[in-house]
């Protein structure tokens, strides 16, 4: 036993609070992020979209929903514009919370949902992005198998398969995928604090990759003329149903980092940095990577005779048909870019939100870079080339994601902008005494999980359908395409009319006269003066003793210690 302490004590993070039986345990990446570490700046928030925009994954979102919904290339252009600035909206109104009290979706999720059920909700978003996670891991491979064939041609294209069929994976693709995950793995041990210069870079390279792969299908093929990508476009009887889903889809593909939005907020040195700047960067790259696939994809089919689904499918046909050095060169670019695309989509969107849940749930053994570290090592566990060729069933739960998701965002954001006004007392969300505001029943906020609950009821029969085609009627479909809006609107109605009747605290018992106007707290941090200090934040201008900077900051040089000493003896 004394062996089995011993090893806990070494893989254990220090937290200053974990004998305190009133507080709940946790450690330097779940409290509120100290000034020192808001590294992220206005253009970090810019690029930062414009890295993920340009990406695998969004290349054929316009031809895709030409296909899925029939609509005219006219009207999902249109559209597009419009959801873009719907989304946009999104964005950021979940990144206020994070900007101005300097905290991640974990403990955002407690104010609204209550200490103990907050966890459910964090377990299911790192699920999921567990999940997505091998998913875009193998879309980068994919690629980087395009750019190890320009780099070796026949050598590489030809290496013969040891593997068995039921394997789902030829020994090439299962080398490409090894070697790009050891390629990304490092990026893994980078803090969210320091990971911003690989979003400049990728932000800046990834717009040149994917203008000049545009330019060569429009020189190619000499335009996308009448947008023809072998599919027969027929004017559907009800354009309503299906722009309602187009505008669900286009939102629904960015809902988890929509969700995810607190944990990068939470780094900006100014809080006006993660807000309106974020558009700057959302806008224009959405509806250009949405126009630019739209038009590549039309115009290679002309050249080519073929629409290409993915984008190594369409890099693979371009080396093919234009065999040549410079081709080769010109694709190996263009193919190490995408694959890196993957790698930055990965951090920003699945890694780093990952890795917050599980400092969240197990914050004794986890911070920020232990969980991204492990998420690098559970990528194979989940064999996501399976996932991707044979899981249909996985495949649809994902797509149907969205209609859990948007109620959340619902509760999230009813919580912040109705019931408390932009108001959290950061200090509570850290203690577990039933006397706590966030504490609820018993830790649970049954009324905002009854909210959640109700929320997706609508659009289960369409889920069902999805598997059952026969069963029940066209509307159920109708209502599942279009689950995104129509679930945030129920979350959202549901929760709001709820915590108007039960009127949950805004401040502790001690401060009940505290006025409740809008954002109140949020120039304090969320503390009030007699607020003790929680990882070198607090109410501004107190001053702190430096113990509970000293045990936070031990393996940070303790920078803070120093600066609040230097105060100390500058007042004394």
């Amino acid at each position: 036993m004394n062996v089995i302490r011993k090893v806990d004590q070494f893989i254990s993070i220090r937290d200053d609070t974990e004998e305190d039986s009133d507080k709940l345990r946790a450690n330097r990446d779940l409290k509120p992020t100290p000034p020192r570490e808001r590294t992220w700046k206005m253009y970090n928030y810019v690029v930062v979209w414009f890295q993920s925009a340009f990406g695998v994954s969004s290349w054929n979102t316009g031809s895709s929903l030409m296909k899925a919904t029939g609509l005219p290339y006219t009207h999902v252009i249109a559209g597009a514009v419009i959801t873009s600035f719907i989304c946009c909206f999104f964005v950021v109104v979940s990144a206020r919370s994070g900007a101005k009290y300097h905290i991640g979706f974990p403990s955002v999720a407690r104010a609204t949902f209550g200490v103990r059920l907050a966890r459910f909700f964090v377990f299911v978003r790192m699920f999921v992005a567990a999940l997505w996670f091998g998913v875009q891991t193998y879309y980068g491979s994919r690629c980087f198998d395009v750019a190890l064939r320009c780099v070796f041609g026949h050598k590489w294209y030809n290496i013969p398969n040891h593997l068995p069929d039921s394997a789902q994976i030829t020994t090439r693709l299962m080398v490409a995928f090894l070697i790009y995950w050891i390629a990304q793995f490092p990026l893994m041990f980078l803090h969210p604090k320091q990971v911003r210069w690989f979003f400049t870079i990728k932000g800046i390279i990834m717009p040149i990759a994917a203008f000049g792969l545009f330019i060569f299908c429009m020189i190619k093929g000499g335009g996308p003329g009448d947008y023809d990508i072998g599919i027969k476009v027929e004017q559907v009887t009800s354009q309503g149903n299906e722009w309602i889903r187009m505008i669900n889809t286009i939102i629904g593909s960015v809902s988890a980092m929509i969700i995810n939005q607190p944990d990068i907020a939470r780094y900006s040195k100014k809080p006006r940095d993660a807000l309106w700047p974020q558009s700057i960067g959302y806008i224009p790259s959405t509806i250009a990577i949405l126009l630019i696939g739209m038009a590549s994809n039309a115009s290679i089919r002309k050249a080519y005779g073929e629409s290409y689904w993915n984008m190594w499918d369409l890099l693979t046909a371009i080396l093919e048909h234009e065999w040549s050095a410079g081709t080769r060169c010109a694709i190996f670019l263009c193919s190490v870019s995408f694959a890196l695309g993957a790698a930055g989509t990965n951090i920003f969107g699945n890694s780093i939100p990952f890795a917050a849940d599980l400092c969240g749930l197990l914050p004794k053994y986890f911070n920020i870079v232990r969980g991204q570290i492990f998420l690098g090592l559970l990528a194979w566990a989940m064999v996501p080339w399976r996932m991707i060729n044979s899981a249909a069933t996985l495949v649809s739960f994902l797509g149907s994601y969205s209609i859990f998701v948007a109620p959340l965002l619902g509760c999230l954001l009813s919580d912040f902008y109705i019931i408390r006004k932009g108001n959290i007392h950061v200090p509570s969300l850290y203690i577990k005494n039933p006397d706590g505001i966030y504490y609820y029943y018993k830790g649970l906020n049954l009324w905002a999980a009854a909210a959640w609950v109700i929320s997706p009821v609508i659009a289960i029969p369409g889920l069902y359908r999805s598997y059952h085609a026969d069963s029940l009627s066209q509307t159920a479909s109708n209502i599942f395409y279009g689950g995104w809006p129509y679930t945030f609107i129920i979350g959202f109605t549901a929760y709001s009319v709820l915590g108007l009747i039960f009127k949950p605290p805004i401040y502790p018992p001690q401060r009940a006269d505290t006025p409740k106007t809008w954002e109140y707290l949020a120039e304090t941090n969320g503390f009030f003066e007699d607020d003790e200090y929680i990882n070198g934040v607090g109410y501004p201008g107190a001053i702190d003793d430096g113990k509970d900077a000293e045990d936070d900051c031990s393996d940070e040089k303790c920078e803070l210690r120093v600066i609040q000493s230097a105060v100390s003896i500058s007042q004394g």
